[in-house]
């Protein structure tokens, strides 16, 4: 061992004089504040995914009407599971898709692809009424009716919470706007 040398085994300042039960009080104190605050924050994640998804979903539907205004065909948003086909049953959850529909086949053509668009969270529920059902059509005139309606309703809801829902309004001209709703409209008939 080196006498010039020696090792010192001094305490850090802050932890000097420190009891055992001291720092357990200071312990339980963070535990008690921390339990407080993320219920809190189970609510802004919730909020933040329903405000993402139907960002997401409204971009997508602005988008559509865009692109047949611009290039004056029919574009229509389908809801899909694989970013490349549309689904046949409603189901909005998984995602959805933007393409031209030129030929009018109502079928998703590689060439005719504009965009695909990943699914909301899982905790997210997407649930379409009257012509948004099984997708929306945009014409240069407007949304063109389906399922004997002429409007559109695309609620978003986080499924098991309290949190208010948002819905997608579509209207004949192919307006897009979005509200936010009580919790509960997913299922509201």
């Amino acid at each position: 061992m080196n006498p010039g040398k020696s090792k010192s085994h001094r305490q850090s300042p802050v932890l000097e004089g420190m009891t055992v039960v001291e720092l357990l009080i200071i312990v339980a104190a963070l535990a008690v504040v921390i339990l407080i605050a993320v219920p809190g924050s189970s609510i802004l994640i919730e909020n933040y995914r329903l405000k993402s998804a139907s960002t997401a979903l409204v971009e997508g539907l602005n988008l559509a009407r865009g692109e047949a205004l611009r290039r004056g065909s029919t574009v229509r948003v389908c809801p899909s599971s694989n970013g490349r086909f549309c689904r046949s049953d409603g189901d909005w959850t998984q995602g959805w898709l933007v393409y031209t529909d030129g030929n009018g086949d109502g079928t998703v053509q590689e060439i005719e692809m504009i965009q695909a668009f990943e699914g909301p969270n899982e905790n997210v529920r997407v649930v379409a009424r009257g012509a948004a059902e099984s997708g929306v059509s945009f014409t240069v005139v407007g949304m063109s009716p389906d399922n004997d309606s002429n409007e559109a309703e695309i609620v978003l809801c986080h499924a098991g919470s309290d949190v208010d829902s948002r819905t997608i309004m579509i209207d004949g001209e192919g307006w897009v706007s979005l509200q936010s709703t009580p919790a509960g409209a997913c299922s509201a008939g």
